[in-house]
C-alpha cells in the first residue's frame, strides 16, 4: 500500500502538524516526584519527537496534587512548574513535532498512596469499581474551584510552551465521572439530566478558553462508550463531542471504557488492533473537527486504511511508540522489517505502573532505539558462544553482534524462539511472532552464525573455547513429586501447542495457571472437551489482570470445565484424583474416562551446565529462565544488560 495520507499535514485548530500520527498520552512513571519534567522524562518525549510523530500527547499532568493515580505524575498544579517543561517543549520542538499536555484530575479512580494522604473525591460518593476508596461527595462550591483549577492549569501550560493541551474526559477520570450516570448521583446544577451532565465540562471549556485565547487548540479525550452498566454510551457521548465543538475545541480523541471495564481500557492482545475505531467513526460523524482514533495500532497500513475511508482524521500510536519511537521514520524510509514491535504483552509498561515502576518494553528493555547498542561498540572484540535461542538467547545475540563481537548461537530445537514460540500458538497470541521474527532479522543483520538442531555440551564448549558464554537454555516443564505422573503418554503443553502431539477427544488439563489456560483455550477452539484441574482458587492466578477476564470468558465461552481448589492426589492412565484445598476432611475424587492427559503444572530453571564451566570459560552469564523460570521480561532485559556488559 501506497502510504501517503498518514503523511499529510492537518490543523488542529491554528496548530500545523506535519503528519497525521500521535503518540497518545500514557503514564510513564519518568517524571520527578514532585511533579517536574526531569532529564528522563525529556529524553523520552525527545526521542519520539525525532523518530517522526507529528503529535505528542505527554502523560497525564494532574490539575492538582490530590488528582494524581502515579507515584511520579506531571504536574501542572503550580507556577514553579513551568521551567521545567519549557525545557521539554523545546526538546521536542526542536525535532519538528508539535506537543501539547493532558490534563487530568482522577477524582475516585485513584488511591490515597497517590494523593499524598489527601482525600479522594467524586461528584458522588460511589467508589470506582477498581480502586474502591470511598470518596467525599464533592460540594457545589468546590465543583466551581475545580473549573478554576483547570484553567490555571492549562494557562500554565501555554507558558511552559507546550502548543495544545488535552482535557482527559475518558476512561472514567473526575470530568468522565460528572459526564456519566454510573458515577454522577447529584441532583444540583451538575447532575441528573445528560445537560446538567455535561455542565462541569463546559465550564472548564469556557475557563480555559477565557485564559489561553481563542487561539490556543483544546482537544478533548472522551470514552465513546463507558462499557460498563448504567455508564455513558456512545449517543449520550455524540451529544457531548457536539457541545464540545460549540464550546470552540478543537479536536475529540476517542477511547473508550473506564477502570470498571479495565480490560477494555487498556487493551490485550484478545482484542483486535483498532477496536476501539468504531467509536471514533461514530464520533467522527457528528463532528466536523479533527478526530483521532486510537487502539493497540501497530501496523502503519491500518492507519492508512482509517484515515482514507474517512473513519478518523488521525490515528495514535500508543504502546507501539513506547516499543519503537522511530516507527514513524521507518515507516517513512520504507524500513518496516526494522521497525521494533509493539507485542501487546504489558509486562513492561501497564505491569510496571500498576508497580509503581517507570515504564520499560519487553522487546525494548531501554525504551530507546538500536542506535544506542550500535553506537557502543565494543574496543575488545570476544568471541562469544550461546546456548539457546529463545527470547534472552536471540536478544543478547543480535545486540553483541551490533557492538562488534563474534557471536555463535547454538539451538538443540530445529526453530527459534524456545517456548516463546509455542506461546504464539493460542488465539490472540500471535502477535509474539512478531518479536521472534524481528530478533531473528536482528541477528542476521549483524552477523550472528546461529546453528540450530544441535544441543550444546559441555564437551563441545571446551572444544570452541569461547571467551564468553551466555547460557539462555530456558526452563522445562515441571512435574511435582505426584504418584502416576511419569505415564509416558501424558503430554507437554509445548508439544500439544506445536503440533508434536495431538490429543484425543477428551483431555483433561492439569494446571490452570498462564499456560493451562491458554493450552485448554487453543484446545477448546479445535473442538477438544476440555477440563481445566487447578490446585489454586482462581484459574490464571499468574496472569496479568487486564488479559485474564478475556481469557477466562474465552474459555467460558467454549465450556471449559474448570475445577478450582482441586489438588491432585494421582494421575491415573484417563485422568486424575484429587481434593478439595479449602474443605476439611473430603473424600477423594475420582476424575477419569479422559482420552489425553497434559501436565501444565508450572516450569523450572534448566541449565544443564550448572556450574561445571566456571573454571573453563572466562566469563560465563545465565539469563532468564535458564537463571529462573518466569516470564519473557526478565529473559529479555537481563539479555540486554549481559550484551552491554561483555
Amino acid at each position: 500500500m501506497e502510504t501517503r495520507m498518514m503523511f499529510t499535514p492537518i490543523k488542529i485548530g491554528p496548530m500545523e502538524i506535519r503528519n497525521r500520527l500521535v503518540v497518545p498520552a500514557m503514564g510513564t512513571n519518568l517524571a520527578e516526584h514532585n511533579g517536574e519534567a526531569g532529564e528522563k522524562l525529556i529524553c523520552y518525549y525527545r526521542e519520539r519527537a525525532k523518530g517522526g510523530f507529528g503529535l505528542i500527547i505527554t502523560e497525564c499532568a494532574a490539575v492538582s496534587k490530590e488528582g494524581r493515580s502515579l507515584i511520579n505524575e506531571c504536574g501542572m498544579w503550580e507556577d514553579s512548574l513551568v521551567q521545567s517543561y519549557k525545557k521539554l517543549t523545546d526538546a521536542v520542538h526542536e525535532e519538528g513535532a508539535k506537543i501539547a499536555v493532558q490534563l487530568r484530575h482522577c477524582g475516585r479512580e485513584t488511591e490515597r498512596k497517590y494523593t499524598d494522604g489527601e482525600e479522594v473525591f467524586a461528584p458522588s460518593p460511589v467508589p470506582c469499581p477498581a480502586c474502591q476508596t470511598m470518596p467525599h461527595e464533592m460540594t457545589t462550591e468546590e465543583v466551581y474551584q475545580m473549573v478554576t483549577t483547570f484553567g490555571d492549569a492549562a494557562l500554565r501550560a501555554k507558558k511552559s510552551g507546550f502548543d495544545a493541551v488535552e482535557l482527559h474526559a475518558s476512561h472514567g477520570y473526575l470530568i468522565a465521572q460528572f459526564l456519566s450516570g454510573h458515577a454522577n448521583k447529584r441532583t444540583d446544577e451538575f447532575g441528573g439530566t445528560l445537560y446538567n451532565r455535561m455542565r462541569f465540562l463546559r465550564l472548564i471549556l469556557r475557563e480555559v478558553k477565557s485564559k489561553v485565547g481563542s487561539g490556543f487548540p483544546v482537544i478533548v479525550r472522551i470514552s465513546g462508550t463507558e462499557m460498563i452498566t448504567g455508564g455513558r454510551e456512545i449517543q449520550e457521548t455524540k451529544a457531548v463531542c457536539q457541545m464540545c465543538e460549540e464550546e470552540g475545541v478543537d479536536a475529540i480523541h476517542v477511547s473508550i471504557s473506564t477502570y470498571g471495564s479495565l480490560a477494555y481500557c487498556i487493551g490485550s492482545t484478545y482484542l483486535e488492533p483498532g477496536y476501539e475505531t468504531s467509536a471514533a467513526e461514530a464520533i467522527k460523524k457528528a463532528v466536523s473537527i479533527p478526530v483521532i482514533t486510537v487502539g493497540r495500532f501497530t501496523d502503519p497500513e491500518m492507519a492508512e486504511t482509517l484515515i482514507r475511508d474517512g473513519s478518523a482524521d488521525m490515528v495514535a500510536f500508543g504502546r507501539q511508540s513506547i516499543a519503537d519511537p522511530h516507527f514513524v521514520n521507518k515507516v517513512l524510509s520504507r524500513r518496516q522489517e526494522d521497525i521494533i514491535p509493539c507485542i501487546g504483552c504489558g509486562q513492561g509498561c501497564i505491569m510496571h505502573l500498576f508497580s509503581d515502576d517507570p515504564i520499560s518494553c519487553v522487546v525494548n528493555p531501554n525504551n530507546g532505539t538500536e542506535e544506542e547498542y550500535i553506537s557502543n561498540r565494543t574496543e575488545s572484540p570476544k568471541h562469544v558462544l550461546i546456548a539457546g535461542g529463545g527470547p534472552g538467547g536471540l536478544q543478547a545475540a543480535w545486540i553483541l553482534a551490533a557492538r562488534g563481537h563474534k557471536v555463535d548461537l547454538v539451538e538443540k530445537e530445529n526453530y527459534l524462539g524456545g517456548a516463546f514460540l509455542p506461546a504464539s500458538y493460542p488465539p490472540a497470541k500471535s502477535s509474539i511472532t512478531k518479536m521472534i521474527g524481528y530478533y531473528i532479522r536482528q541477528c542476521e543483520k549483524y552477523g550472528v552464525n546461529i546453528t540450530l538442531n544441535t544441543e550444546l555440551t559441555g564437551e563441545k564448549v571446551k572444544e570452541v573455547n569461547p571467551d564468553t558464554l551466555i547460557i539462555a537454555t530456558g526452563s522445562k516443564n515441571l512435574l511435582p513429586k505426584i504418584k502416576g505422573i511419569n505415564h509416558p503418554d501424558f503430554m507437554n503443553p509445548c508439544d500439544v501447542l506445536l503440533g508434536k502431539v495431538v490429543t484425543g477427544h477428551k483431555v483433561v488439563v492439569a494446571g490452570g495457571g498462564l499456560i493451562g489456560a491458554e493450552t485448554s483455550d487453543f484446545l477448546a477452539e479445535q473442538g477438544r472437551e476440555v477440563t481445566i484441574v487447578e490446585m489454586k482458587p482462581e484459574i490464571g492466578a499468574d496472569m496479568d489482570p487486564y488479559a485474564k477476564p478475556m481469557l477466562l470468558q474465552e474459555l467460558k465461552n467454549h465450556e471449559v470445565t474448570m475445577l478450582k481448589n482441586a489438588v491432585i492426589q494421582e494421575f491415573l492412565s484417563d485422568g486424575v484424583t484429587y481434593k478439595y484445598a479449602n474443605q476439611d476432611n473430603t473424600d477423594v475424587k475420582i476424575l477419569g474416562g479422559f482420552d489425553s492427559v497434559v501436565l501444565a503444572m508450572g516450569t523450572t530453571a534448566y541449565n544443564p551446565f550448572g556450574d561445571s564451566l566456571k573454571d573453563v570459560v572466562k566469563e560465563v552469564y545465565v539469563i532468564g529462565d535458564a537463571q529462573k523460570a518466569g516470564k519473557v521480561y526478565a529473559a529479555t532485559h537481563e539479555a540486554a544488560d549481559v550484551a552491554m556488559h561483555v
